[in-house]
């Protein structure tokens, strides 16, 4: 019985009914997405690193290395379980080519290594460690797609040639955010490869249950141990490699909670038009002596039918999109072995999505409760009723401006040049790496002294990085990856202080601060070339490169071991900028147009954000027609006598319609300038706050203008204007005789 009472209301509620299945599937999709792909990602993450058995604590070191200190140290701490030396042969990008295509615009450091001994393995696309024979090489497999490659193409190495014979997964360097790739070769090829590049080393520690890497960092620098380079920690690599997608599962994340705001405020809407409607049923059914929990039973069981359907085909909708967003996250780290864990948290998240929805619906069916058998007969009309429905067309059309806004302004900041504020290095046009080399510091002179008779050249900085043991007030000890040099010509973000201009000065990262405990005033004894120097902290700055953990000194460069040299270079014209950039190239810098450098960086990341902007346009698009449509719809409903009235005295279809276009789109345009508002500011402090914990303080959006100001508003007003024309439509059909046939 109470089966064919609900089927029945449907039949005659169809466009009522459909609204509020459809919203319900929507907010079910956008949540059990994100908790399919959050979980997936994860679960990705850590099966890739548990096979690969990732170190827990990774020392980089360049120069001199004598392994019985590494050997002693390893047998005084009990709580290290195995370690060992890796070697990874650095090689010049401009001697290396991939299927015929250069990595001399390449950012990242390449090299190549054999197959660990004991852990930190490499692993091939079945993450099964692969047998590497002489003459094979076996590529990272995000150079994959970015230069199409395929089995049986060629490596270059200067004039020497390899097969590639397969891709593999790197738990350490996996990301485009690490700035190092490993290539495997064999023992033969690495032997008969070394004369074309410069050995460094990676002292790897894995440690028993409960160990302490940071402890064990402290102890390694303490000791004076080989570290001309900086440290990483598992939980490090872990945040490296889950930060690409990661920012796309945050966008997705925050679409889905707009999307249910939306979808609450328009079920309760609806319910209140349909509780409206049916007071007359309702008297009737007080009057019989029904009770008022029957009389809210009889109206939850439709809603909790109409959630099952929504939330049954919202998973299946979330299950058939998690396949394409998460090709990239299959392709860098395999497939994940929580396969039943994410499905469980996908209908855990699902159901949490139609329970609030449900909640929401039980609430207002309390208001029938005070609804008296007289009020219920005779009901009294109220002129509100419009004035909210165009008031929440106003607030979801803001809504999904907001919605379109929030990646758009993403993808915008990650892709611009002047993002690398961010990335601790000053706004200018061109990056220049020397890595390579006996003398690092020699080869930095000679281009600083090239680029100050170059003629060309507006302005340039040349900066050299070192590891530099550092004292701090309680008397421990830490190695910090100071950058050494003149910081004022190409200054970077500072959330707070200024930059360091004497010896005594030095800057930190957000992260390393955090880390130090240090702030603005705080001093610390750097050893710099043998003697003490100590340095004030003078300000704290933006850097999600390295870990987030670096440090900026200005004056003089010591005279120890330097890690890698840059400089930076604004031109006068960037007219001829490329063929200027290929002449440096050819002398043994590695030149990088900065822009470039951060779409190399950040490369798989806007790939996966653009591909999240243009669902969420799609979203915005299909959620503001439905709701405009449908909420003009039951407006022109409600005022269908009023409506024939004004015929019968005279007015036109056309007219009458244009006077509900004009308060509908009124309400929309109003919106969207709150939603580009609210957008703007609040999706700021959003953005910003899941940044800063990746070491990117004072965060600030790089606005495209056009897309602010024309493009958003133009999609979403032109959802309008169609939804506007479809909600009106019924305006036209209404008959001027209607008014006086008593359909009240």
């Amino acid at each position: 019985m109470l089966t064919k009472l609900i089927w029945n209301d449907v039949r005659q509620n169809k466009l009522l009914s459909a609204a509020t299945v459809f919203f319900m599937t929507v907010s079910a999709m956008m949540l059990g997405l994100t908790a399919l792909l959050f979980s997936g990602l994860l679960g990705s993450v850590n099966a890739l690193m548990e096979q690969a058995q990732v170190p827990d604590l990774l020392q980089m070191h360049t120069g001199a290395l004598e392994e019985s200190q590494i050997s002693r140290f390893a047998g005084e701490h009990p709580e290290i379980d195995q370690w060992q030396i890796c070697r990874f042969l650095n090689l010049s990008n401009s001697q290396v080519a991939l299927g015929g295509h250069s990595l001399l615009d390449s950012t990242q450091d390449n090299g190549l290594c054999v197959q660990s001994e004991h852990f930190d393995y490499l692993l091939d696309m079945d993450n099964n460690r692969p047998h590497v024979l002489p003459g094979q090489v076996y590529v990272p497999v995000c150079y994959r797609v970015r230069y199409d490659l395929n089995i049986g193409d060629t490596m270059q190495i200067g004039g020497e040639g390899l097969t590639i014979a397969g891709f593999l997964r790197d738990s350490q360097m996996n990301s485009m955010m690490a700035s190092s790739k490993r290539f495997l070769v064999s023992q033969w090829d690495y032997e008969r490869l070394k004369p074309h590049g410069e050995e460094e080393y990676l002292i790897e520690f894995l440690l028993k249950d409960g160990g302490n890497a940071n402890a064990v960092s402290t102890a390694y620098t303490q000791q004076g141990l080989p570290a001309n380079g900086p440290a990483i920690t598992k939980p490090l690599i872990r945040m490296m490699n889950a930060l690409s997608d990661g920012t796309t599962i945050f966008v997705i994340f925050l679409t889905a909670v707009v999307v249910l705001l939306v979808a609450l405020l328009c079920i309760r809407f609806i319910l209140s038009i349909r509780m409206e409607r049916d007071k007359r049923e309702v008297g009737m059914l007080k009057a019989l002596g029904i009770g008022k929990g029957e009389i809210k039973r009889l109206y939850f069981s439709k809603y909790l039918l109409f959630s099952l359907c929504g939330g049954l085909l919202g998973l299946g909708a979330a299950a058939v999109l998690q396949g394409p967003l998460e090709g990239q996250i299959r392709e860098l780290y395999g497939a994940s072995d929580r396969g039943a864990q994410s499905a469980v948290s996908a209908l855990c998240a699902v159901a949490v999505v139609e329970a609030v929805i449900l909640l929401s619906v039980w609430r207002s069916l309390k208001k029938t409760d005070k609804l008296s058998v007289l009020a219920a007969l005779f009901p009294v009309r109220e002129q509100k009723q419009n004035l909210r429905q165009y008031l929440l067309i106003g607030f979801v059309s803001a809504a999904c401006a907001f919605l379109m806004l929030l990646p758009q302004n993403l993808y915008s900041t990650l892709s611009s040049p002047t993002f690398v504020t961010y990335m601790g290095i000053g706004n200018a046009d061109i990056r220049m790496d020397i890595r390579q080399g006996a003398d690092i510091s020699l080869a930095a002179a000679r281009l600083a002294a090239a680029l100050e008779r170059d003629e060309q050249v507006a302005r340039y900085a040349v900066l050299e990085t070192q590891s530099l043991p550092a004292v701090l007030a309680d008397g421990t000890t830490c190695n910090l990856t100071v950058e050494l040099g003149d910081h004022t010509i190409f200054p970077v973000r500072y959330s707070e202080g200024t930059m360091p201009v004497a010896d005594h000065e030095i800057a930190l990262s957000s992260l390393n601060a955090k880390e130090l405990g240090l702030s603005i005033g705080d001093t610390l004894l750097l050893r710099v070339g043998g003697e003490e120097r100590r340095c004030t902290v003078c300000g704290i700055y933006s850097d999600i490169t390295n870990g987030g953990k670096t440090a900026k000194a200005g004056g003089r460069t010591s005279d120890g071991p330097v890690i890698w040299s840059v400089a930076y270079v604004s031109l006068k014209g960037r007219s001829a900028g490329s063929r200027w950039m290929e002449a440096y190239s050819q002398a043994g810098a590695d030149v990088t147009d900065i822009e470039d450098y951060v779409r190399d960086t950040y490369g798989p990341t806007l790939a996966q954000l653009r591909l999240a902007s243009r669902g969420a346009i799609l979203i915005a698009v299909l959620v503001a027609f439905v709701v405009i449509a449908l909420f003009l719809r039951l407006i022109v409903e409600r005022n269908r006598d009023a409506i024939s009235l004004q015929k019968a005295l005279g007015f036109t279809g056309g007219d009458v319609g244009r006077a509900y276009f004009y308060k509908g789109f009124l309400s929309a345009a109003a919106g969207v300038l709150t939603g580009l508002f609210l957008g703007t500011l609040l999706g700021e402090g959003l953005c910003g706050a899941v940044l800063k914990s990746f070491g990117a303080d004072s965060f600030r959006f790089i606005i495209r203008w056009d897309r602010l100001l024309v493009g958003i508003p133009a999609i979403i007003l032109g959802t309008t204007i169609l939804a506007v024309l479809t909600g009106t439509a019924e305006v036209r059909r209404i008959k001027a005789y209607e008014c006086c046939t008593g359909r009240d």
